[in-house]
C-alpha cells in the first residue's frame, strides 16, 4: 500500500499533480506526456527546458520530435526528493510486511 508522502520533501511544492507527474517522467527520462497548458507553465517556470529534439521524416514530410529536460539544480532537487533512504525503506517493507500478513 502507497505510503503518505512527507510533505517537507514533495519536490517543487505548490505544483499541481499534472506538473509533478510530467517532472516525474522527464526526471526518469521519458517525455513529459501532459498538456500543452501544464508542459508551457513548467518550461515557463524554467523547471524544463527544451533541448530541441530531433528532426524525422516519413512519407508525409519532416517533423520534429522535441525532448526536454530538467536543469542541473531542478534535476539535483527532485533527485533528493525521490530518493528513499535506509530507514524509510526498512519501515515501508515492515509496513508492507504487516498488511500481508492481515490479509
Amino acid at each position: 500500500m502507497p505510503r503518505k508522502p512527507d510533505l517537507d520533501r514533495l519536490p517543487h511544492p505548490g505544483r499541481t499533480s499534472a506538473e509533478r507527474r510530467a517532472l516525474d517522467r522527464v526526471g526518469c527520462g521519458e517525455p513529459p506526456g501532459c498538456s500543452p497548458k501544464t508542459l508551457r507553465r513548467l518550461l515557463d517556470d524554467g523547471l524544463l527546458i527544451d533541448q530541441g529534439g530531433e528532426v524525422r521524416r516519413d512519407a508525409l514530410g519532416s517533423y520534429r520530435v522535441p525532448t526536454y529536460e530538467m536543469p542541473i539544480p531542478v534535476y539535483m532537487t527532485w533527485c533528493s526528493s525521490v530518493a528513499a533512504t535506509d530507514e524509510e525503506m526498512a519501515e515501508f517493507e515492515v509496513e508492507a510486511l504487516v498488511q500481508n500478513n492481515a490479509a
